[in-house]
């Protein structure tokens, strides 16, 4: 058989899919995710893990502990303390009833309570420990997207906002939605930096932390969705499947949650509440202009990520404003997760500017971090008298429920009771928590069936005010209603009844409008029997 008929042979092989031995051009050309790891190695060349999250996590530690027990428990608070100090069973009913969309953090605080005990600082510290957490996670964050000193000053801005002292001195889910919001994009990375399939567990996990912390939190899902896109788009369709499974519990805690009576923030519903929402979460208006212009600046240079980042901060508010006819949910607390991202992009913006300086390569990571120590000093300077008013005790406007305790307190004698007016579940919460150690406790006599068992912040209001205070000579009433109305929100009977069966013998007025009178029996007071 000649070589042609050999080669032209049926049997023949064809040499295009014989293998042939990979030379060594081959075996040096390195992948596209070689590539790009490459690519991130030499991006966060300068600071290792431990200097970049290590110095922001301090910072924010310090900043939240100092006189962290100063503020009275202000009264959203309470509804913390109230929660977690119920037993098993009555926070169940509880949960029945409202808040049901923060029952993981409600169930979280009822055991460390237990353990810990219900002081000013005890019930804060939580949220303390999840905002120092978030400060290192930042960081890493953005040692990730950018670079390590981008991450480093990203991280340090973070701790200086006043906001984030604020929200680390509230014993409310904020600061561990924010905490899970940057751990989820963590994670997400995590996944998308390896190949295998084993790694979105984590990032599931943290996408469902984050909605269960607070359902408006998992609102950067859209932000989550472009990191995909700007890493490896090719895996959108992995991360859309995996992001579906947090969804369902999810919606079925925001379907138990639907008829619920819930706390209203006080989101504003016009124009002027979302004008002013970047002073109200920020602080004040110099905060607002140095973090916006150097945050402007991120967006510029951050390219992508900068786009991320942007969408991470604006959409949120955007969304839920258009919303508010559905369930007005409009109020700066709920966007605490949002800090992050301004943040970074306040690091990435002056790093940028420091990277883009002329000088030697060798420079670059000394160029970063000394137009981001500049930049750095100038928020913390705008920052201080928003930082000195958070130890104003009562903070401007609010109600002084610690003083009005204290005066009944110093007064109070065996047998009295108190009534509740204006905005009865706050005043109840409230001043349940301020009276919870007195020695002699005040019962709530327009109550017929209590709080607890009734499964609200209020009880089951009395139906016969003349059965309900029988025995009882004097009554305190505690009243965050307006001086015109100041029985508005009791019953009928229940305002009649006080004007008419008691006489006002003593009050005082409060910060806040908040105002105490002790109310005595017309027939004690006139001096018969």
């Amino acid at each position: 058989m000649s070589d042609r008929e050999v080669l032209d042979s049926p049997e023949t092989i064809p040499i295009a899919i014989i293998p042939q031995p990979r030379t060594e051009r081959a075996e040096e050309r390195p992948t596209r995710r070689e590539e790009r790891e490459h690519r991130e190695r030499e991006r966060r060349r300068g600071l290792s893990r431990t200097n970049t999250m290590l110095p922001p996590a301090l910072v924010t530690l310090a900043l939240g502990a100092y006189q962290i027990g100063t503020p009275q428990v202000r009264e959203d608070e309470s509804a913390t303390w109230w929660a977690a100090h119920l037993s098993w069973s009555d926070l169940g009913r509880l949960l029945d009833n409202t808040d049901v969309v923060l029952a993981p953090y409600y169930v979280l605080m009822h055991l460390w309570v237990a353990v810990a005990g219900s002081s000013p600082v005890v019930l804060r510290l939580p949220s303390l420990l999840a905002m120092s957490a978030t400060a290192a996670a930042l960081a890493l964050l953005g040692r990730r997207m950018f670079d390590g000193p981008t991450g480093l000053i990203g991280g340090l801005v973070f701790a200086v906002l006043p906001a984030t002292a604020r929200y680390a001195q509230d014993a409310r889910p904020y600061a561990m939605s924010a905490l899970a919001v940057v751990v989820g994009a963590l994670l997400l990375y995590r996944a998308l930096d390896h190949d295998g399939a084993d790694r979105w567990g984590g990032y599931a996990l943290g996408m469902l932390g984050t909605g269960l912390f607070h359902p408006v939190a998992a609102s950067v899902v859209v932000a989550y969705l472009l990191i995909v896109f700007a890493t490896d788009r090719q895996r959108a369709g992995a991360w859309f499947s995996v992001t579906v499974v947090p969804v369902a519990p999810l919606v079925a805690v925001l379907m138990l949650a639907r008829g619920q009576n819930h706390q209203h923030p006080n989101g504003g519903t016009g124009l002027d509440a979302l004008r002013h929402l970047p002073q109200d979460l920020l602080g004040s208006t110099h905060v607002v202009l140095t973090v916006g212009v150097l945050a402007v600046l991120g967006v510029l240079l951050g390219r992508r990520n900068g786009i991320t980042l942007l969408v991470w901060a604006v959409l949120p508010p955007v969304v839920v404003f258009l919303l508010r006819s559905y369930g007005n949910l409009f109020t700066p607390s709920y966007f605490v997760f949002t800090l992050p991202a301004i943040a970074l992009l306040t690091g990435a913006g002056v790093c940028g500017l420091g990277r883009a300086l002329p000088g030697a390569a060798s420079s670059v990571v000394p160029r970063q971090l000394g137009a981001g120590l500049v930049a750095l000093a100038a928020v913390a300077a705008v920052s201080v008298p928003a930082l000195s008013a958070l130890r104003d005790d009562p903070r401007s406007g609010a109600y002084d429920f610690h003083a009005a305790a204290r005066y009944i307190a110093l007064q109070q004698k065996p047998g009295d009771g108190i009534v509740y007016s204006g905005q009865l579940d706050v005043a109840t919460r409230a001043m349940s928590y301020q009276l919870r150690d007195a020695p002699r406790p005040l019962d709530d006599v327009y109550v017929m069936v209590s709080p607890q068992r009734d499964g609200t912040y209020t009880g089951e209001p009395c139906s016969a005010p003349v059965v309900c205070t029988k025995g009882i000579d004097r009554i305190w009433l505690v009243s965050t209603a307006p001086a015109a109305t100041p029985y508005a929100g009791m019953t009928t009977d229940e305002g009649t009844f006080l004007r008419t069966e008691y006489k006002a013998s003593a009050g005082r007025k409060f910060s806040g409008g908040l105002r105490v009178t002790l109310f005595q029996r017309a027939a004690k007071a006139g001096g018969r029997g």
